[in-house]
């Protein structure tokens, strides 16, 4: 079992390889006297480590997600960048327009 790191809002840390063997092996001792006490001390444990992995595939999924916004910010930074520079383009062309049309209308006068 590797070893993960979450960061929980209280501060606390999860179970490290170690803690959860000495959990493991304290609750495998009290099969003895305190037989009916050790599933439930099992049943808690292996919840626990189900949270984690929940956690820890939560966690991924967000920084996946913040990767697509990133991405999604940075496409729609270039189309907006793009789309003022045709703007410019078309107003450009429009003066140019405006400005021919001057001209030969005052070659047809002349």
């Amino acid at each position: 079992m590797s070893e993960r790191t979450i960061n929980l809002p209280n501060g606390l840390e999860p179970m490290s390889a170690g803690d959860l063997k000495t959990i493991w092996n304290k609750a495998d001792d009290a099969r003895g006297d305190e037989a009916h006490m050790s599933n439930d001390v099992f049943d808690l444990v292996n919840a626990l480590d189900a949270a984690y992995t929940q956690i820890d595939s939560l966690q991924q999924q967000v920084a996946e997600k913040d990767d697509a916004i990133a991405e999604l910010h940075e496409y729609n930074r270039r189309y907006a960048a793009d789309v003022d520079h045709l703007r410019e383009q078309i107003a450009e062309r429009e003066r140019k327009i405006e400005w021919l049309t001057n001209e030969l209308g005052e070659e047809e006068q002349s």
